[in-house]
């Protein structure tokens, strides 16, 4: 019997990979896709083993020889398996984990975590609520100016780079308001990313958006697509300060909204906690949840 698949199955895992850039390696298999970046071998997300279907008890050990056997070779620092579950809620649900308890009751005992992320999509066709999708509208404060930051040039210096420069320092508010909270940021790690950003920027695959509210930056997005019709929105940051002005809600709808006028054929990715304040919001911004992707992971 011929299998027919759905045309979206596994776009949950999909989001997850399409703002890599050229310094990751991505390796198709029947059942799974291997994920490595050689020069980050502490990347986790870049160093992965998605599998095609949620893995058994009894499949486990065969996975993580299979992790060792390609990611691992490469001196990934975190064992990590992914897989994504439909989500199958309904109208109005909020959370719909659909996770295997014998499963993650083995992990756990192998050591593991599981981190759920929700995988919300926005394609032009029914909206959260299964009705027709809302428009991309949103206010925020009169006083609050969003742009696209214009490609860096390939020589670093300049104003163009000194703008990639204040919306990077963006970046820490996503780990804590408090300098207390930036202790364990990783510069280097944040360092990388930018230069990675800027890599797909030069290539036409990535366009970054800042907020300017009082002549200074408060909120930024990044929002890369693969090329072949599917984009993700990534690092929504706001400062603190500058929270509850609808600044997010703004900063997201323009820049999906221009990508949707350039690409109408683009399906949009975003990916938030289950149940959190940005699920909500991406679902009022007529993302519908489509799958929950859920990481293993293991030092």
């Amino acid at each position: 019997m011929t299998r027919v698949e759905r045309v979206d199955e596994r776009l949950g895992l999909a989001v997850c990979r399409a703002s890599l850039s050229g310094r990751s390696l991505v390796t198709y298999a029947r059942d799974h896709v291997a994920v490595r970046t050689p020069s980050r071998p502490d990347f986790t997300d870049g160093n992965a083993l998605d599998l095609l279907a949620p893995p058994a008890v009894g499949d486990l050990d065969r996975w993580l020889d299979r992790f060792d056997d390609t990611v691992g070779r490469m001196g990934a620092h975190t064992v990590h398996l992914r897989w994504e579950q439909p989500f199958s809620g309904g109208v109005g649900a909020v959370t719909d984990d659909g996770d295997d308890p014998a499963v993650a009751g083995a992990l756990d005992q192998r050591g593991f975590t599981l981190y759920p992320v929700r995988i919300l999509l926005r394609d032009g066709g029914a909206g959260a609520d299964g009705g027709p999708p809302a428009s991309l509208t949103a206010d925020a404060s009169p006083d609050v100016r969003i742009f696209p930051v214009a490609p860096p040039s390939a020589v670093p210096g300049g104003a163009v780079d000194r703008h990639w420069y204040a919306s990077t320092v963006l970046y820490r508010y996503a780990h804590g308001e408090e300098p207390d909270d930036w202790r364990d940021l990783d510069d280097d790690v944040v360092t990388w990313s930018v230069e990675v950003q800027r890599e797909l920027a030069l290539a036409g695959r990535a366009q970054v958006w800042v907020a300017m509210r009082h002549g200074a930056p408060v909120a930024r997005l990044t929002l890369a697509h693969d090329r072949q019709g599917l984009a993700v929105v990534e690092d929504v940051v706001v400062h603190p300060v500058h929270r509850g002005r609808g600044i997010a809600t703004a900063l997201t709808v323009t820049a999906v909204a221009a990508q949707l006028a350039v690409h109408p054929g683009s399906r949009v990715g975003i990916g938030a906690e289950p149940g959190s304040i940005a699920d909500r919001l991406y679902r009022r911004l007529g993302f519908a949840p489509h799958a929950t992707v859920w990481s293993a992971r293991r030092r």
